[in-house]
């Protein structure tokens, strides 16, 4: 063999394995486009469950919010009757007194009336 024919089938093999590889190369890009691809898919996938996630969760928080802006309602309207019935056990304490001074009065002229009789 010559080494025109030596260089020649080197050549050959050469561009044999060149197109081998590039081959190879080339599977290798679309099985990463393909990773790619599908890792794409599911942090969109990750990217909704997290939203709903928020969403839930605001949800949640809002009516927490409106729960307890319900029990300030409440409170104040149980602190505004707590102090009309103390004004109230106010009132009859004074009218109870009164009317007990009253009687020990009307004792008393009961009394007097009894002994000058």
């Amino acid at each position: 063999m010559r080494a025109h024919d030596i260089a020649s089938t080197f050549d050959h093999v050469g561009l044999g394995l060149a197109g081998v590889l590039a081959t190879s190369i080339e599977d290798a890009r679309v099985r990463q486009a393909d990773a790619d691809y599908e890792q794409g898919l599911r942090n969109v996938s990750a990217a909704g469950r997290a939203m709903a996630a928020v969403t839930r969760q605001r949800a949640q928080l809002q009516a927490a919010v409106d729960e307890a802006a319900d029990l300030r309602e409440q409170v104040a309207w149980l602190q505004r009757e707590l102090a009309t019935s103390r004004q109230e056990t106010s009132t009859a304490r004074a009218e109870t007194a009164s009317m007990h001074r009253r009687a020990l009065r009307a004792e008393g002229l009961v009394l007097r009336a009894a002994r000058s009789a």
